[in-house]
């Protein structure tokens, strides 16, 4: 057998403070042992070979497996599951007291357990027995691959108060490979999923900024520092990003500490499995071999770093014209803007207004104002192209509907063969014809550019949430994105208030069905962004939470809201206010059932907002004499207070006296056409 790798497990009396201010992310000294479990996996095993181990103690690793590398994902777990059988039978053998007689190799395995060793605790054992496949070739790949992003992801960390050692963990989330798209759905450097990543950027079938590094990097960013003041500490905050704020102010709560070490060997919950417990371990791992890589690899040749220049789209314009304008290589232009989706590289969609499209090298506003000029009018268009059709909605008229397609009434009726006394009901359809370019403004055609909503937009947040019943050819210096997966070009994966992520292949064998090169199992941030406590409390009561009404509350219970006042003794005009604890009667449903209803109405408001705008920072405001959450949130671009509310989780909003510092999202909207 292949030589042993053992270290004995710290005692629980040796947890250590997390890092200082100072040092964040200095090693606690009862992780170290997870930690250099980590490296050895990065630096010493490669993806042809795996560690039998136990998936508490890391320190024990009864085996090495090396695979041939012609073998086949079937023969690779036929030789696991006959290690795991084998060392399963070696520990039923200790636990029956049958000590005799054993190898070198043997005793070492069961002096590792210590002398105080039980025969319970080598049948735990037998569960634990885990297999971790080798990283060390893939993560030498992702440190050839950093050098293209490091001075970009260090700028914007920096800019943003995020500590530089952020910029590591790309190497646990992705291997640096920008292209990455994992069968959970999580996509691009950071490994956002599709509901985390829609409160920053924009996802949807034509760009998907999960996967152009800038936008993704400006996004992880905002989520770290939305994680830091939720948890309070740089480990928890980066743990979070793999678990969720939410479920990690769970675990303080519970446990009454903030100390990452004492959380990851305390801890032992449903939702925090190996992943969730070995994330900050291993990116600590990531960030010693990142900052030592010759140490572990030897000289590193890396790519070189990309220069780009940003230019902001005034129109509507097709990739072709904009090849030509700029006089650019189509292929380096496609590797600098990874958000763009195959239809508008396609042809069948136009580059959106407002996109900041990236050109290759370093371009002076001249040469960006020059390729403008060279842009014909007659290729600039007003709106998107639109698949062809479209059904009249509540509210819509021939004039909205045109406006917001860019067309002119006259066009559009002609092209349905309407006249102007034409008034299409509800639901009918309506061809959409080309919409206008400003060659055709220009001469004159009667086209509001001014912004009725898009078609195609998403509806107001009003109707998301049901009411209650009662109330250059330089692409030889562009680096081509690895090969991955990539979803259908009109498809993104769903979106949920708390993303369901479904089990992965259990412990993989292979680097192909490893999760889109990340080095550790659903390696992305899956919990859910809400912190807010949805569940109901004992003596079935809830606590009221923003835009949630009594006439909520009757309809999930499917009960008389007038009796539900009657049950709380609440006057017929009084209002309930968030935090107040209202008293359920869950007579026609359960507990179970009202938690549902109320997860959904909040999953509908949250997604549909962030359907048109994304949160692109944070500032800080000082509460005035009168203020409200309400009055907040309207004096500042129409905040949502839900979300003012799930930024502040510990401020008293009944009880707020003037002065106290609160912290509110920038949002800004997105154009999704």
């Amino acid at each position: 057998m292949a030589a042993l790798w053992l270290v004995l497990a710290p005692s629980v009396n040796t947890y250590a403070a997390v890092g200082d201010a100072a040092d964040p992310f200095a090693h606690p000294p009862a992780l170290e042992r997870d930690i250099r479990f980590w490296i050895r996996v990065y630096t010493e095993v490669t993806t042809d070979q795996g560690l039998l181990h136990d998936d508490w103690n890391l320190g024990l690793v009864y085996e090495v497996l090396r695979f041939d590398p012609a073998s086949s994902p079937a023969q690779r777990e036929r030789r696991v599951n006959e290690a795991k059988a084998r060392y399963a039978a070696l520990l039923r053998r200790f636990a029956d007291g049958s000590t005799d007689n054993l190898g070198a190799h043997e005793r070492r395995i069961l002096h590792a357990f210590g002398d105080k060793a039980t025969p319970a605790d080598f049948r735990e054992a037998v569960g634990r027995i885990r297999f971790q496949l080798g990283q060390a070739d893939r993560f030498h790949e992702g440190l050839i691959r950093a050098a293209v992003w490091e001075k970009q992801i260090a700028r914007t960390l920096s800019q943003h108060g995020v500590p530089a050692e952020i910029a590591a963990l790309p190497h646990v989330e992705s291997s640096f490979n920008v292209a990455a798209y994992s069968k959970v759905g999580a996509a691009g450097l950071w490994q956002f999923m599709p509901s985390t990543a829609r409160r920053y950027m924009r996802v949807d079938s034509l760009v998907d900024e999960r996967l152009d590094p800038h936008s993704a990097t400006e996004a992880a960013a905002n989520l770290m520092l939305y994680n830091y003041r939720l948890v309070g500490t740089w480990p928890l905050a980066v743990t979070a990003y793999n678990h969720g704020p939410g479920g990690l102010r769970r675990v303080q709560d519970e446990l009454g500490t903030s100390d990452i070490a004492v959380i990851v060997k305390r801890f032992q919950g449903k939702t925090f499995g190996f992943a969730s417990r070995n994330f900050y371990v291993a990116f600590l791992a990531a960030l010693e071999v990142d900052r030592n890589a010759e140490k572990y690899f030897g000289p590193i040749t890396r790519l070189p770093d990309t220069e780009s220049t940003p230019a902001e789209l005034p129109d509507y314009i097709s990739v072709e014209a904009l090849v030509k304008a700029f006089k650019v290589d189509l292929g380096a232009l496609r590797v600098l803007n990874p958000a763009l989706r195959p239809p508008i590289w396609s042809g069948s969609r136009l580059v959106p207004r407002g996109y900041l499209l990236r050109l290759p090298g370093t371009q002076p506003p001249a040469e960006i104002a020059a390729g403008w000029a060279r842009l014909p009018m007659t290729q600039r268009y007003v709106a998107q192209r639109n698949d062809g059709g479209h059904r009249f909605r509540r509210g819509e008229t021939v004039a909205s509907v045109a406006a917001a397609s860019g067309v002119s009434v006259s066009r559009l009726l002609a092209a349905n063969g309407w006249n102007s006394t034409h008034t299409p009901a509800r639901g009918d359809m309506v061809r959409i014809p080309a919409p206008a370019t400003r060659a055709e403004i220009s001469g004159g055609g009667a086209v509001s550019v001014a912004a009725a909503p898009s078609v195609t937009a998403a509806p107001s947040v009003a109707a998301a949430a049901p009411a209650p019943s009662s109330g250059a050819s330089q692409t030889a210096a562009l680096p081509a994105p690895v090969a991955a997966a990539v979803p259908p070009p009109a498809a993104t994966p769903p979106s949920t208030a708390a993303e369901k992520v479904p089990r992965p292949p259990k412990e993989p064998v292979s680097a192909r069905q490893t999760e889109s090169n990340s080095l550790l199992p659903v390696a992305s941030p899956t919990g859910s962004s809400d912190t807010t406590d949805y569940g109901v409390g004992p003596g079935d009561t809830v606590i009221v939470q923003a835009t949630e009404t009594l006439g909520h509350f009757a309809d999930w219970a499917q009960v008389d809201s007038q009796a539900l006042r009657a049950l709380n003794k609440l006057h017929k005009n009084a209002m309930v206010t968030q935090g107040r604890k209202i008293k359920l009667n869950l007579s026609r449903v359960s507990a179970a059932e009202f938690v549902a209803a109320r997860l959904e109405y909040h999953r509908r408001l949250q997604e549909t907002f962030f359907a048109g705008h994304r949160i692109a920072g944070t500032e800080t405001y000082a509460i005035k004499r009168g203020d409200s959450l309400w009055t907040i949130a309207q004096q500042h671009a129409d905040l949502p207070i839900w979300l003012v509310a799930q930024y502040n989780p510990d401020v008293n909003f009944n009880d707020m006296r003037p002065g106290t510092s609160i912290t509110l999202p920038q949002v800004v909207a997105i154009n999704r056409q």
